[in-house]
């Protein structure tokens, strides 16, 4: 963005007032269509849908047409096989919940609970490797535990730098000079409270 700093000073020449008028009407364009542009594209990608649905049309028509074309005994055999693949995916699926739930409960037992998106990238569909894969989980969280565990432990001990704590008004009148002194200086907060907010 170009600023004329001497905008107030001068009065700008002809020239200068009609670069910035140019510029800022240029900035402001958007790309406008007509109506057979419009009407250009909206064709285009109906075209393409139908052409994808016709696609689809074809496809279950050649499926047809193949099962029309074969006698009984190999419509059997294609129906047999169809149904194998099914049964097959189907076993796939019921084995991989199986491994999913033995492997939670390995973690729950362990007191380690992953939602289903984390549990999914220890799963596989090989038993043994599950088994490694949630064995390594559960070291890096006892890890993870021991590590947080030490940190909390390893703080520092507050000092007690002989400060009464003072609660009551009771207890700070019959405090001497100089505990109320040293009160100011080490809990001014509870300081201003006792005094009343002075």
């Amino acid at each position: 963005m170009n600023l004329d700093i001497q905008y107030f000073a001068e009065e700008p020449s002809n020239e200068a007032g009609a670069q910035v008028e140019n510029e800022g009407t240029e900035q402001n364009k958007e790309k406008t269509y007509t109506k057979d542009e419009v009407s250009e594209i909206v064709q285009t990608r109906l075209n393409r849908a139908l052409k994808e649905q016709e696609e689809k049309i074809q496809a279950a028509k050649d499926e047809a047409t193949k099962l029309a074309k074969m006698n009984a005994e190999q419509k059997r055999s294609y129906e047999l096989e169809q149904a194998t693949k099914r049964a097959n995916e189907a076993e796939a699926k019921l084995a991989a919940i199986e491994m999913q739930n033995t492997a939670r409960k390995m973690l729950a037992e362990s007191g380690l609970t992953l939602s289903d998106e984390q549990l999914a990238l220890v799963v596989t569909n090989d038993a043994e490797t599950t088994k490694a894969k949630v064995d390594s989980l559960l070291a890096f969280a006892r890890n993870v535990r021991e590590q947080t565990l030490d940190e909390m432990m390893t703080g520092k001990t507050p000092k007690d730098n002989g400060a009464k704590s003072i609660t009551t008004n009771k207890s700070f009148e019959e405090m001497s000079m100089q505990e109320i002194a040293q009160l100011k200086k080490d809990n001014p907060e509870q300081f201003k409270s006792l005094m009343g907010g002075i």
